[in-house]
């Protein structure tokens, strides 16, 4: 993932006038340049085509999961009519951007709970990814301003789904679904990697969903602290 010294969700605004959104992304993310706009299309597209793939019974699904009555979104992204990046960001333009991160344990010992917590600079807004190993859940909660929360379950990954999504997740650019067999039909995630960041969304059958926007060397810790975790301490058992 690349590094850059400044968000480009939080330029100022224009000095006068409506904010206008530049190659079609949404206010706030800035203007790409012709060799990044065409690196995003060749994202999309393969993005697109892996997910098909992934659907049509890859990988560990244990029943195919009915395309039709995926999430509308979804649908349109699948058929080529959205770029789900900027279908996605238009709702959660000003979403907190965390850059800290606390883990416990930071090793891969066996622990029956395992916490990462990532924050926003003034505590106002923090998600915590929290591992549970007996019962092979792994929980995402979004809380807001100490008051508010918004859980997501995602139960029984699979391997594959795990290790699949690590490996997304360690490209400069794209989109990586975290999700279980039953995709959509339970709660699951969508992680697209910005040049200046990675938003994470989280989706819930039961009408409910939350965003943030994570700094790259927080996302990096997130994942190394994920695979060791996953992946070491199972095998450790």
């Amino acid at each position: 993932m690349n590094s850059f010294d400044y968000d480009p969700a939080d330029s100022p605004d224009l000095p006068s006038g409506p904010r206008l959104e530049r190659d079609g992304l949404p206010p706030g993310t800035g203007s790409l340049n012709p060799a990044a706009l065409a690196e995003h299309a060749r994202a999309v597209v393969q993005d697109r085509q892996r997910l098909l793939r992934d659907l049509s019974g890859t990988g560990s699904l244990r029943r195919g999961p009915r395309l039709d009555e995926a999430p509308l979104t979804i649908k349109q992204f699948l058929r080529g009519e959205i770029d789900l990046d900027n279908e996605l960001s238009r709702r959660f333009a000003r979403a907190p951007l965390l850059t800290s991160i606390a883990r416990s344990p930071q090793d891969a010992r066996p622990a029956s709970q395992a916490t990462a917590m990532l924050s926003s600079q003034d505590s106002s807004a923090m998600l915590s990814f929290d591992l549970y190993s007996d019962q092979d859940l792994t929980e995402l909660t979004f809380t807001l301003n100490h008051m508010l929360a918004m859980r997501f379950q995602l139960e029984n990954l699979s391997p594959y789904d795990k290790r699949r999504w690590l490996d997304l997740m360690r490209r400069d650019i794209g989109v990586a679904f975290l999700w279980t067999s039953q995709r959509w039909e339970a709660d699951y995630a969508i992680f697209v990697l910005r040049p200046h960041y990675v938003r994470l969304y989280a989706f819930s059958p039961h009408r409910f969903e939350a965003s943030v926007r994570i700094t790259h060397p927080v996302a990096r810790q997130l994942i190394n602290w994920l695979d060791m975790r996953w992946f070491q301490s199972s095998a450790a058992r």
